[in-house]
């Protein structure tokens, strides 16, 4: 590249306005830098927006500031551990990690608490404290600091309006740093130097094309790849309904990239949660997936009317549980999966969070109700007729109604114990912790009630979902993008979940996501403006 005609220029062009992009934004504007925002959208605020922005930050002031230690050592064994279960290595310099992987979580350790005080010291938010809130696997060995971690933005109080305010405080800080944010626009290709640099982007903004010079470099924050169904079917280990990242999460920057020269890792890697599909079908723009499964007298089973999962296993591993497969019958048993309750464990209803219990006083259009569970048979095996573009031809299972009858007589034996002893229900923190947000039970395990002998009963569809995809562009410990021998391309850094995670398999914590997404903008801002 030699001759190009610029329209304008900037130090800094940022795509995505997300906590990924909004962030860099602030970041670098403080900085000194001149930064330009484009988002491909028409609003602003992507998955964020939709989110409640609990934000995982290991080692916080808040936490320190409570006399609780977070040790670096043992936080990175327990990010190690769930990250790459196989590979973990305690003894070994990397944990038995990829040496990017490794670097990238050292990385967030390093500098989450950092970045969150930066946007507090900016004027950006304040932070309310989830001070005993645990994480997924709190009950490890390798968690020394077992709750203390995360952080919501103060003015939500810590319910699922977060993202709202996340995104509308960073909007404010940009248009008070005079950052502007175009909506509607979208960067098509990169331009690069004779030496592989890359020095700016060609952007559409509706029929307009632009060509925008950088004097620093390009931030992607565009997010993954889960709305499209192509590259979900192309890369992904399993086959998901779709998800709730934004509607503009098509992974387009995927072929931009690759055209400068980019490597790319962890493809197949989807961070995951179960969601009421009749909710996804009707309203796939707002439906969030279902992170908390309240209810009592509740149980979840399959089409052969099954239990195969505790129901309050975070929405990460449930997930997991979809894609069990059965030889036998050459087929996966528990995809769907069908949630049913009785009318007691209506009063845990609400909004937020993809309950699937509706609030009172909504539209209740997912749920099936009747007498008996021979009538509720009938109404899924109607829904499930609605849903074959998500489910396929699968059918409920000639014994349903017989199995399920004695999976709920075993299911209320256990209940009145209060000991699930086919899958541990409510024996881990954070089980107790996700139940609690719309409340728990009486009885010797709060978790768990005997349904009624008695209908109605009501019952929802529940599939295998994406919070968003985990696989992109690999970048380096300051989010540079890099090619195949480990140099980093100049001028060219992703964050967020264009890039590829190093956190592997796991999901560690609530927050995990926008934490890891709020450190790697602030880390690249910095670096970018350094």
């Amino acid at each position: 590249m030699t001759d190009v005609s610029w329209d304008r220029t900037v130090d800094v062009l940022i795509a995505g306005s997300g906590i990924g992009g909004l962030g860099s934004a602030v970041i670098a504007a403080a900085a000194g830098a001149t930064v330009e925002v484009v988002e491909k959208a028409e609003k602003i605020g992507g998955t964020t927006a939709k989110s409640a922005a609990y934000m995982w930050i290991p080692n916080n002031r808040y936490l320190r500031a409570s006399g609780r230690t977070d040790p670096r050592e043992d936080a990175l064994r327990y990010m190690a551990r769930l990250s790459r279960p196989r590979l973990y290595d305690a003894d070994h310099e990397t944990l038995g990690l990829p040496e990017w992987e490794y670097r990238g979580i050292a990385a967030f350790y390093d500098h989450a608490s950092e970045a969150a005080d930066e946007y507090e010291r900016l004027g950006v938010l304040e932070f309310g404290h989830a001070a005993d809130f645990p994480d997924y696997y709190a009950h490890l060995p390798e968690d020394a600091a077992p709750t203390g971690r995360i952080l919501f933005p103060a003015e939500s109080e810590g319910g699922p309006s977060g993202g709202e305010i996340l995104i509308g405080r960073l909007a404010a800080h940009c248009e008070r740093s005079g950052v502007p944010i175009t909506t509607g626009a979208r960067i098509t290709s990169l331009i690069q130097d004779d030496l592989g640099a890359v020095i700016g982007a060609v952007v559409d903004v509706g029929i307009e094309t632009v060509r925008i010079k950088t004097r620093r470099g390009v931030v992607l924050a565009t997010g993954g790849f889960t709305q499209d169904p192509v590259r979900r079917l192309r890369y992904l280990d399993h086959s998901y309904v779709g998800g709730c990242a934004a509607r503009t999460n098509t992974g387009d920057i995927l072929d931009i990239v690759r055209e400068v020269g980019a490597d790319f890792a962890n493809m197949n890697i989807g961070m995951r949660a179960p969601m009421v599909l009749e909710r996804l079908l009707t309203d796939p723009a707002a439906v969030r997936g279902s992170f908390m499964i309240p209810g009592d007298s509740m149980l979840i089973v399959n089409r052969f009317g099954k239990r195969v999962i505790s129901e309050k296993t975070p929405y990460h591993d449930f997930a997991r549980a979809f894609f069990e497969w059965d030889s036998g019958i050459a087929a996966y048993p528990n995809n769907p999966l069908i949630m049913l309750w009785d009318d007691a464990a209506q009063r845990f209803g609400g909004d937020g969070f993809g309950n699937p219990i509706p609030a009172e006083g909504e539209d209740p259009y997912w749920v099936v109700t009747a007498d008996s569970f021979t009538d509720l048979e009938k109404g899924i095996g109607e829904r499930l007729e609605r849903l074959r573009a998500m489910t396929g031809r699968v059918e409920l299972a000639a014994e349903f109604s017989g199995t399920l009858a004695a999976t709920v007589e075993r299911y209320n034996t256990m209940a009145r114990r209060g000991v699930d002893d086919d899958f541990g229900r409510g024996s881990t923190p954070i089980e107790q912790a996700l139940s609690a947000f719309f409340g728990v039970g009486e009885g010797p395990n709060p978790m768990m009630a005997p349904l009624s002998a008695d209908g109605p009963y009501h019952a929802t569809v529940l599939g295998p979902a994406l919070i968003d995809t985990a696989g992109g562009p690999r970048v380096d410990h300051n989010n540079q993008v890099v090619r195949p021998d480990d140099q980093p391309i100049p001028g060219l850094y992703a964050v967020g979940n264009c890039a590829a995670t190093p956190s592997g398999e796991a999901y560690w914590a609530g927050g995990h996501t926008i934490g890891f997404i709020q450190c790697a903008a602030y880390v690249a801002a910095k670096h970018i403006t350094s």
